[in-house]
């Protein structure tokens, strides 16, 4: 997971609700637009899912919406967490490519339906960017072509071969 974010108490938030999530693994903050494109470019983080602040110096969230939404390599659900209420900023906010734009909550409680709301909104995103990754077999690939015989106790049916397509 990637958090955009230049308000410390806002990233610390997101952050402890993130890490508490037990299907999350890395979580990774940026303090703006600028350091989270750094970031990704040089292939610091790959993320599943990122959490954007809309306001932020150097490079705000729209740009950075727009910047990865334009680049194939970076695809990814992006959510917009703001302070914002102006319905301007929700509009361009999912025209520039986000998933959801969700109001910062200011409790743990509400931060996790907040990140509750974003996961399940990613989830379809997320189930299709992990189908289409380098190296996985597309489904059925392992199936046995001719007479099938019983499984024996222990053998693998099914799963990842160890091939790779390039």
């Amino acid at each position: 997971m990637l958090v955009v974010e230049d308000d410390e108490a806002d990233a610390y938030l997101i952050g402890h609700v993130l890490m508490r999530e037990p299907s999350i693994g890395q979580v990774v903050r940026a303090v703006d637009g600028v350091e989270a494109l750094e970031m990704v470019e040089r292939g610091k983080v790959s993320p599943d899912l990122a959490f954007i602040d809309l306001h932020m110096p150097r490079r705000n969230g729209l740009d950075l919406l727009l910047e990865f939404a334009a680049r194939p390599e970076f695809r990814f659900p992006m959510v917009v967490l703001t302070s914002s209420s102006a319905t301007v900023d929700v509009i361009r906010s999912r025209l520039s490519g986000a998933l959801r734009v969700i109001s910062k909550p200011d409790t743990v409680e509400a931060m996790q339906g907040a990140v509750a709301e974003a996961i399940q909104a990613a989830c379809p995103a997320l189930l299709a960017q992990a189908i289409q990754k380098p190296g996985l077999d597309p489904p059925g690939d392992d199936v046995p072509e001719g007479p099938r015989k019983p499984a024996r106790q222990g053998q693998r049916i099914a799963g990842p071969s160890q091939r790779r397509f390039g």
